[in-house]
């Protein structure tokens, strides 16, 4: 490992096909990306990217947040909400948790590994994830904050009897998966839990090359002349892909069936961030700031012109849109994309210890970082026991396995190159078997998988297939199931496979493919600050999260033959806890902690629950400017309910 600072962020190869050549056009980019992304006019009622991301590029929110199983094979089990723990008080639409309801699934004996002697005591299959729109038709461009729109009745998300359920008892939508940060996504090859934020932006989409149809328009003509259809292919911009998703979901930003040419004829006739307060020391925005009113002093049609090519906005009508408006989903993922290229959270407590500082750590964090690193055959016990002191051997974590390089997961650019910078997005790894309860390594039978994805037992396979949920998209989302069906055309660069199955083929006999209930491994700087923790939201501490992979995870035994090979390695005890706890906490920085620039922001007003008939009041996060939340006079970002980690 080195400090992530040492670590570039990836190249986009033909950036300069689109933007205007110079440092001017890059710096329009960034303001229109972050304009874009904290703008709650953006939304069909109120909702920015930001409304989702704004603690630490994650949300803290507790109320209206929990979502049921609605990635569920089983359609009977997708609309059904569960009690919580918390005294078994009824949980669903609008509840307000609570630290008692955490963790999600809970055993008489949270360190007992032995899948065949737990006692649970309570599970349920909600997810804590973001609250989005309230459910409606889209029927055309409204106020600034609210859309045109027919609402209806719910099914899901409503306080009502099912039987008598009425419009005014519809709630905020809330999302199938819980709400990662954003801060250092940069990094990761793929975005979303599942990758479906593909590595090649299409300009329209987030599946990149799976959307078939994709287009943009092309003006190669006079000003004014007929834009072209035209196919293309951005690659490092999984960042650009995930950034168009949002604005048109109904569980997030939109009312039903938006299409992104409204949303931009919307925008470019509003002052951008016109409901908003802009710092006037805003790191980005400072300089455009109409404080003490609200807003910047621009437009977004003269920031796209200052950042984008001619050719993509200077031409002809394209049926009844403007060329801006027909390409708006092109120039909102590109700069969103620009905007959170610049959140590199480099500057931590383990950044100096790589770079040499031996005081950086703690001797507890120190100790945490080892238990982190040891993969067990790479550690002899002699020299854990005369680094731990006292005759102690230091657990086995094997977390690098999968929470590797420098960005602390192996979904990253870097770890996915391992050091050769061409990237392996395909491996053959040994697979997990049971033997007397626990889970330990299968060599025998090994796995061709998706690299930097992993289904480490958090759920049952059947409740979320994530990377593999091949019906929900044209083609499968798996690079390994795309390059054993023949779809090279669908593959990026470094998608081939190490082996062939079938009669005759390379793999070893018996290989198996792991596609079903894996998700990306996140990364892990910020983490303090980032719960509720897993695609689920089911851990609401770090303490919580440690003594999950201490009993080697929840549902390892279930999921076999899908469970990550590497939960199978990991030999912790209740004494590795705390330092691993400790290691974790290091890898905060404190300009995350304290929104400084580059991670201060636009006021905004995110939802707190209600009904569609009585919402709550809005909780306002103020603007701060680049001097971070000290130099307003507000108290630091906490963790996940205040608690401990």
């Amino acid at each position: 490992m080195k400090p992530l600072a040492d670590v570039g962020t990836p190249k986009v190869n033909n950036l300069g096909d689109f933007l205007k050549p110079g440092a001017a056009a890059r710096g329009a980019a960034i303001q229109l990306g972050k304009a874009f992304f904290w703008d709650v006019q953006a939304g069909s009622d109120g909702q920015a990217c930001a409304s989702c991301h704004f603690h630490a590029g994650a949300d803290s929110r507790a109320r209206n947040q929990l979502s049921p199983g609605l990635k569920n094979v089983d359609p009977a089990l997708r609309a059904v909400f569960d009690d919580t723990a918390s005294s078994g008080l009824t949980g669903g639409p609008d509840y307000t948790l609570v630290a008692a309801d955490f963790p999600f699934h809970q055993l008489a004996d949270p360190l007992n590994n032995d899948f065949g002697t737990r006692t649970v005591t309570f599970d349920t299959d909600d997810v804590t994830s973001s609250m989005g729109v309230f459910l409606a038709s889209f029927t055309g461009i409204g106020a600034p904050l609210l859309d045109a729109g027919t609402p209806f009745v719910d099914a899901i998300f409503n306080l009502g009897n099912p039987a008598a359920s009425s419009i005014a008892d519809n709630v905020r939508r809330v999302e199938p998966r819980n709400t990662p940060t954003m801060i250092n996504a940069v990094f990761n090859h793929s975005n979303f839990w599942d990758g479906r934020a593909h590595n090649q932006f299409n300009g329209t989409s987030p599946i990149g090359p799976l959307d078939v149809n994709a287009r943009i328009w092309v003006n190669e003509g006079a000003p004014g002349a007929a834009p072209l259809q035209v196919a293309v292919s951005i690659p490092s911009s999984s960042l650009a892909s995930q950034a168009v998703g949002p604005p048109r979901s109904d569980l997030e930003m939109s009312f039903l069936d938006r299409p992104f040419p409204l949303i931009g004829r919307k925008l470019l006739a509003l002052t951008p961030l016109g409901q908003q307060l802009v710092h006037p020391q805003d790191g980005v925005l400072g300089a455009l700031s109409n404080a003490p009113a609200k807003g910047i002093d621009t437009t977004y049609t003269a920031l796209i012109q200052a950042a984008f090519q001619d050719r993509y906005w200077n031409g002809g009508y394209v049926g009844a849109f403007t060329q801006m408006e027909a390409n708006f989903s092109l120039f909102w993922g590109l700069a969103v994309q620009m905007y959170e290229t610049t959140l590199v959270s480099d500057v931590t407590p383990f950044d100096a210890f790589m770079a040499g500082n031996d005081q950086a750590l703690t001797p507890q964090q120190l100790r945490g970082l080892l238990v982190f690193l040891n993969r067990g055959d790479e550690s002899p016990p002699a020299v854990n026991n005369a680094i731990a002191g006292a005759g102690v051997p230091i657990g086995v974590g094997n977390c690098a396995a999968c929470h590797s390089g420098s960005e602390l997961t192996g979904a990253a650019f870097s770890s996915l190159g391992k050091g050769t910078g061409n990237l392996e997005l395909i491996e053959i790894e040994a697979s997990a078997q049971l033997a007397s309860g626990v889970l330990v390594p299968n060599p025998t039978v090994l796995a061709l998988e998706d690299n930097g994805f992993a289904n480490i037992g958090v759920r049952p396979t059947s409740e979320d297939r994530g990377r593999g949920a091949d019906g929900d998209f044209p083609f499968p989302l798996s690079f390994t199931r795309q390059a054993l069906a023949g779809l090279g055309f669908l593959l990026p660069p470094g998608a081939d496979l190490p082996c062939t199955l079938g009669t005759g083929g390379t793999c070893p006999p018996g290989t198996i493919v792991q596609a079903d209930g894996l998700f990306k491994i996140p990364g892990l700087r910020n983490v303090e600050l980032t719960g509720p923790y897993f695609h689920n939201g089911g851990q609401a501490t770090l303490t919580q999260v440690v003594e999950f992979y201490t009993r080697q995870g929840d549902f390892g035994d279930r999921n076999l033959p899908d469970t990550a090979g590497e939960m199978a390695n990991i030999q912790l005890t209740a004494g590795d806890t705390a330092p691993l706890v400790a290691f974790l906490l290091s890898l905060t920085d404190e300009r995350v902690r304290q929104e400084q620039a580059p991670f201060d922001h636009p006021e905004i007003f995110v939802p707190d629950g209600g009904t569609f008939a009585n919402e709550q009041a809005r909780i306002r996060v103020p603007a701060v400017g680049a001097g971070g939340r000290p130099a307003a006079g507000l108290p630091a970002l906490g963790p996940f309910l205040g608690l401990a980690p």
